[in-house]
């Protein structure tokens, strides 16, 4: 359909008007209009529209806003422009417009609402307003043909997962304003090499650029207060916590810094370079999943300085063959070594009294759903919490004291004659299913 000009189809509206007085609404050939006390706001268009050119007023009404939804799913939508009247857009008001390429932002906007343009597959430049404060949640994400964008200083909050799934440019240079940059904001956005963090920025997830597999260097602006960077990896401001280590650094081994006392979270999820990394004794804490998918890794030495191995630790890491665990462990959190399918054995010591779910011994496929790994053995004391876990979930277990079976049925002999006859049959089967099952022993 050829673009409509408001002011072009004006007396049309007013000859052909429909009005529905408990709904306060009208509409024309292209839009639906809601009318409130300070004007009116569009909540609806026709999905066959290809292009829209708003003025200030329709009827005498200032258009003010675009209400939830309004344009979500008009995938024939090309083109918008909007009149400086409008300040105010709900949530997901152009998603899922798979064809536009092209919108301009009222002036006086102060906020990108959450999923605005999600799923706008074809924009290509996005040029925000300075008076814009808040980019909301996948507000732009899965905008993967994105071409130019440039965040203005006025942004103070770039949310969860705004840029996710969206193309990025080589250098991503994050304005003096912002103070916030939430996790997931960029989560597996692709083309961005390098981000520059300016002085302003006091709260960065560690997780914001996860999954950014192009993402070789953080640079920190020195004057920052909460984090710095050296050697392009993302480090708070003293250095004890590493935040993140990029996923597109091409380095195969690293060793982390005496001074780090703390490796976040995710920090370096799915770098698909390291062979090796290499942990020091000063390490109090590791975060959960945060050698997770690093599908290059190939041995791991965990501290003797951590008491537990996180959830998914080293969830994905299918090169994993080597893990060695210290005395100093007690718990090892769910998933932790989940589809590590060329991890063989893992030496489970007494000290660890806590085993999570499908944390050893298992794969899971794109359902869900969660298999046990073939040759894969626990090697672990007989009277520890690495047997139970091998008996209830049906892991193969190696005891590292020898079998403790056995001696407990040939006290029994000593109960009596009658009952030696029980007793050998008992002792015999054992014995049977020791040859049928490699490794199983009867409680």
């Amino acid at each position: 359909m050829a673009a409509v000009c408001f002011s072009a189809v004006l007396a049309a509206v007013n000859s052909g008007l429909t009005v529905q007085a408990a709904k306060t609404e009208f509409t024309d050939e292209i839009l639906t209009y809601t009318i409130q006390k300070d004007g009116v706001y569009i909540s609806d268009c026709v999905e066959t529209t290809s292009a829209v050119y708003i003025d200030e007023e329709i009827d005498g009404y200032k258009i003010l806003g675009i209400e939830d939804g309004a344009f979500a799913e008009c995938t024939k939508l090309t083109e918008v422009s909007l009149p400086d009247t409008i300040t105010y857009m709900g949530t997901g008001a152009f998603s899922g417009c798979s064809s536009l390429e092209k919108i301009n932002f009222p002036s006086g906007m102060t906020e990108i609402p959450e999923q605005t343009f999600a799923l706008c597959g074809s924009l290509r430049e996005i040029e925000i307003p300075d008076t814009v404060k808040t980019i909301g949640q996948y507000a732009f994400s899965y905008c993967d043909d994105l071409t130019w964008f440039e965040i203005p200083e006025g942004v103070t909050t770039i949310s969860a997962y705004a840029f996710a799934f969206s193309n990025m440019p080589e250098t991503l240079n994050i304005p003096n304003g912002v103070e916030t940059v939430e996790n997931m904001a960029f989560f597996t956005s692709s083309g961005v090499k390098t981000v520059n963090i300016p002085a302003s920025v006091t709260s960065m997830g560690s997780l914001a650029f996860l999954g950014t597999e192009s993402l070789s260097s953080y640079n920190v602006d020195k004057a920052n207060e909460t984090y710095s960077s050296e050697y392009g990896i993302l480090y708070s401001e003293n250095g004890t916590i590493l935040e993140c280590y990029p996923a597109g650094k091409d380095e195969t081994t690293f060793t982390v810094s005496d001074n780090v006392e703390f490796i976040a979270g995710g920090s370096f999820f799915a770098n698909s370079y390291l062979t090796e990394i290499n942990l020091t004794e000063n390490i109090k804490e590791i975060g959960e999943a945060a050698f997770s998918n690093c599908t290059a890794l190939e041995k791991m030495t965990l501290p003797n300085s951590i008491s537990s191995v996180p959830p998914s630790l080293l969830c994905d890491c299918t090169s994993l063959w080597s893990v060695t665990i210290p005395e100093t462990v007690t718990s090892i959190g769910a998933y932790a070594f989940l589809e590590c399918t060329n991890l063989q054995s893992v030496e489970i010591p007494d000290s660890v009294t806590e085993i999570g779910e499908y944390a050893l011994g298992f794969t899971d496929d794109e359902e869900g759903n969660f298999h046990n790994m073939d040759n894969f053995t626990i090697k672990a004391n007989f009277d520890s919490s690495a047997k139970t876990y091998a008996k209830s979930n049906d892991v193969d277990i190696e005891y590292l004291d020898g079998n403790q079976d056995l001696p407990k049925y040939i006290i029994l002999v000593c109960v009596g004659v009658a009952a030696v006859g029980i007793i050998a049959f008992v002792i015999i089967r054992i014995i049977l299913k020791r040859k049928k099952y490699k490794n199983y022993y009867s409680n």
